[in-house]
């Protein structure tokens, strides 16, 4: 079956154009944060939390040697730079340095950031990746002897400390993400057999009863864990309504998802699988095994979106040449697009290894993170190596990456297929064939007439198209489903049973 599309780089653009779309339907950079200067992040950038367009805080590490996995988590130098209506070389706004606001020095190895409310203070160490929410708030998963989730607050004059944080126990934190409920996620950077609460998911800073903003306590229990096997975790993402959770085993190279709730705990969607296949390794003269590593969620459309990267491993013979974003169904684990960064790099400067400074190449590839903007549907990642922010937009409806193309024949007739399997729990797949090139929407409707989901509103080729539909989050019922292709429609019924 023919995928929609691929990433091209300009050269294979003009050899392989696309058809069938108004538009390219490919991923390129809208700017990078400038390596030095003002504007830049100032050095080793593992990690980027988005909050709006434009609005995102990065974070960055910063050994006196070089980072190793023996030694990632031993103390060393962490501070948050922030960005407000940026571009690549506008936007940043104060830091929390050195326990004041201000900048750090470009490069400068003893620059931090300290946590500080009254009298209490944490200094950030052992960090590797923060998140953001919908409210400005940044969630940092800090290392001190405590491993703190501290929180920070974006604003147009600067970064500044809240009153909240909260103690997670004895283990090495890693990934961090937050639903938009406020629930708070984080996974320890290794499971193992001991020890059954690997994932801690946290009521949030505004819930009632609380402690995250108690001073001297900031000690609640987890609502609920995840207990996962022995293995290194790097990543972790939740769709906003908190039912899905995704965790990336990075010694396993793939990806696991889990379905449920904070309030009724989760379990293992074996339905989901993601594994790197064998020979997607680094290739161009490098060396070393890429793995998934951060993960971003994209609710509307659902895209799971996964940094694949060689973690701590640089140079031409390293990791440059290998860095890219996978898109993956949500429901299935297939992979739907890559964002090949390294490729970018190299067609835009003819080098893996340096960086243009033209506000569209980050060099240097160290893909460690993604995060997702809803609004505008743009991808931030960063450059540990290069020390930068990237963002990437799509040119085309992102739509796409949800639908398959089964034929480019021209169909015998209009058709909406019966849904498979039916009843179904709860993923099935919807089939149907358009005659024309017509802008076309396919709805969920509950046995009310509410809709409960759009599956596609795009335009299309003439075709032969199937689309996966996870109803994870609806309750057991009858369900219609109508696709409206320019004066044409059709409905079905179909039939949840969980």
């Amino acid at each position: 079956m023919m995928k929609m599309f691929r990433f091209f780089v300009p050269v294979l653009i003009l050899l392989s154009p696309i058809t069938g779309f108004g538009q390219g339907n490919e991923w390129e950079t809208q700017y990078v944060t400038f390596d030095d200067g003002s504007n830049g992040t100032g050095n080793r950038t593992p990690s980027v939390a988005v909050i709006g367009p434009n609005r995102f805080v990065g974070l960055v590490t910063r050994f006196s040697g070089e980072a190793t996995p023996d030694n990632m988590f031993n103390p060393h130098t962490n501070y948050l730079v922030g960005y407000w209506d940026a571009d690549s070389a506008l936007g940043r706004v104060p830091s929390p340095i050195n326990g004041s606001q201000g900048f750090p020095i470009y490069g400068e190895p003893g620059s931090f950031s300290d946590w500080e409310y009254l009298l209490e203070k944490v200094t950030l160490q052992g960090a590797w990746q923060i998140a953001a929410d919908t409210n400005g708030y940044i969630y940092v998963a800090n290392n001190d002897n405590a491993h703190n989730i501290l929180v920070f607050e974006l604003t147009a004059n600067g970064l500044v400390s809240t009153p909240y944080r909260m103690e997670t126990g004895p283990e090495y934190i890693f990934a961090i993400d937050v639903d938009d409920s406020g629930y708070v996620y984080v996974a320890d950077y290794m499971g193992s057999n001991t020890k059954t609460n690997e994932v801690k998911i946290y009521a949030g800073i505004q819930a009632e009863g609380t402690t995250w903003g108690v001073i001297g306590a900031h000690n609640d229990p987890p609502v609920t864990t995840i207990d996962l096997p022995p293995g290194i975790y790097q990543g972790l993402t939740v769709s906003g309504d908190g039912r899905s959770v995704f965790i990336s085993v990075t010694s396993e190279r793939s990806i696991w998802k889990f379905v449920g709730s904070p309030s009724s705990g989760y379990s293992r969607d074996t339905s989901f699988s993601f594994v790197l296949s064998a020979d997607d390794t680094v290739g161009n003269g490098g060396h070393g095994t890429p793995s998934v590593l951060g993960l971003g969620y994209l609710n509307d459309p659902p895209v799971l979106f996964a940094a694949v990267d060689t973690f701590l491993s640089s140079g031409i013979s390293g990791g440059y040449p290998y860095g890219r974003i996978y898109a993956i169904d949500p429901s299935t684990g297939m992979p739907l697009d890559t964002i090949d960064i390294a490729a970018w790099n190299f067609a835009m400067t003819g080098f893996y290894d340096t960086g243009s400074n033209n506000g569209r190449v980050g060099g240097f590839t160290s893909v460690y993170d993604v995060d997702v903007e809803e609004t505008e549907k743009a991808i931030y990642s960063q450059t540990y190596y290069g020390w930068a922010v990237e963002k990437w937009v799509f040119s085309g409806d992102l739509n796409v990456l949800n639908i398959e193309q089964i034929s480019a024949q021209l169909p015998n007739a209009f058709q909406l297929k019966q849904n498979y399997p039916n009843p179904f729990n709860p993923i099935t797949t919807i089939e149907f064939s358009i005659m024309n090139s017509d802008p076309v929407r396919l709805d969920v409707y509950n046995i009310m007439g509410q809709k409960v989901a759009t599956l596609l509103h795009r335009r299309l080729s003439p075709g032969v198209y199937k689309i996966v539909f996870d109803a994870t989050g609806l309750p057991s019922g009858v369900y219609f489903y109508q696709l409206i292709a320019g004066e044409q429609r059709q409905v079905r019924k179909m039939i949840l049973s969980k």
